[in-house]
């Protein structure tokens, strides 16, 4: 299966930044470092470095021709999803990518849990969802009218976001790759966004995946990604819960606002906090009615104080999740 000439156009080798072709079964750049292409998906994972997740070790065992064929036809075989049905991956991803308060839903899903997207209206631009998983805020970013690209460490993951764009009639395309490595030409986006990826991360590798973001930004683009604030009442619950030892494998890393904005202005540009929510890192308020009852009100009163940080900005060193958005310095200003 070949790669669509759209997406195409926008992939680069991510060693080394240069476009790349088809070539056979697999892409390839000038310098001759080859990606295979699974199911349709390029491959575009290093395998010269240390991975920040399992499941890019997996999908590079699986380009190799090293994965497990009958569970990797048993996702094939779902290609196909009848009207109403929810994908069997986020069935049982859902909590894992959805937070603590939507564990009570996993295998339990009657509707997909699409957020709004807390950005501009798209008007047709690309927007790169780095971390996307099943490709929740794809298809957020679609409804807000932007064209969509989703990569993720995850083939599992990005056949399923392929499978559920497909069942809801939405355009937008998906790419193996590691946000530290970006594998998309200088310049590609209009519009970077991450979600519940890089608080995960070891914060060098965060630095190194917001530098990335920067790179594959246009002129005039923006940078929005989400991160744990330190100062969140649940945070803080969470960090004495672990005895404020360092984190370590996937686990949340936490960050001070003005940790955040330092590192992500250093990293991309001018920067501003916003808040995303309090007393959880994913809870949306467009998915509340998913929701048992009980948390239903707990997203009512976060999205209450999220309202009212827009008019008492110091809400923000409380709230439990942040959004850090950058726009990079134009060439030429001062």
């Amino acid at each position: 299966m070949s790669v669509d000439p759209a997406l195409l156009a926008l992939l680069a080798c991510p060693r080394d930044h240069t476009p790349l072709r088809e070539d056979g079964d697999a892409l390839a750049c000038p310098a001759g470092h080859r990606y295979a292409i699974v199911d349709g998906f390029p491959i575009l994972l290093r395998d010269d470095v240390p991975q920040t997740h399992w499941a890019a070790t997996m999908a590079l065992e699986e380009a190799r021709g090293l994965g497990d064929p009958e569970a990797a036809t048993a996702w094939v075989g779902r290609e196909g999803l009848a009207d109403g049905e929810i994908d069997p991956w986020v069935q049982a991803a859902i909590g894992a990518t959805g937070g603590n308060l939507y564990r009570t839903l996993i295998e339990q899903l009657t509707d997909y849990p699409v957020p709004r997207l807390p950005a501009p209206a798209g008007e047709g631009k690309l927007l790169l969802d780095v971390g996307c998983n099943w490709g929740r805020w794809c298809l957020a970013a679609a409804r807000g009218g932007y064209a969509p690209v989703g990569v993720d460490p995850s083939l599992d993951a990005v056949r399923a976001a392929r499978r559920v764009a497909r069942q809801l009639g939405v355009a937008a395309s998906f790419v193996v790759g590691d946000a530290r490595h970006l594998p998309f030409r200088s310049g590609a986006f209009d519009r970077v966004f991450s979600y519940s990826v890089l608080q995960h991360f070891a914060k060098p590798d965060a630095c190194a995946s917001l530098a990335e973001m920067r790179r594959v930004l246009a002129r005039g683009g923006a940078c929005q990604v989400q991160l744990a604030n330190a100062f969140g009442l649940r945070c803080l619950y969470q960090q004495l819960r672990r005895g404020l030892r360092a984190p370590t494998a996937f686990e949340v890393r936490y960050w001070t606002p003005g940790e955040i904005r330092r590192t992500v202005r250093d990293a991309v540009g001018a920067t501003e906090l916003q808040v995303d929510g309090f007393f959880s890192l994913n809870a949306q308020a467009a998915e509340a009615h998913l929701l048992p009852r009980r948390y239903r009100a707990v997203v009512a009163l976060s999205e209450t104080l999220r309202r009212l940080s827009l008019r008492l900005p110091l809400l923000a060193w409380t709230a439990d999740s942040l959004y850090a958005v950058a726009r990079p310095r134009l060439e030429g200003s001062a």
